[in-house]
């Protein structure tokens, strides 16, 4: 049996980097909505996770939008 290589294209790949980032930011935000924070983070340094984790899905979703708008 032979087994086939599946390769994804750049946009497809930049998707599932999107939706990781996005369930990040959404897990976060129930930390934070939740307070369960305070268990696993110090205050600076969940905050600066929040921060990054909104940055980075904010950059894929820029990824993706010039992705679209090209093809």
């Amino acid at each position: 049996m032979t087994k086939k290589l599946q390769l994804y294209g750049t946009e497809d790949v930049a998707r599932r980097w999107q939706a990781l980032a996005q369930r990040r930011r959404e897990h976060l935000t129930d930390l934070h909505d939740s307070g369960r924070w305070r268990k696993y983070y110090r205050e600076h340094n969940f905050f600066t996770q929040l921060r990054e984790t909104a940055r980075i899905t904010d950059a894929w979703d820029k990824v993706l939008a010039g992705a679209s708008a090209r093809a």
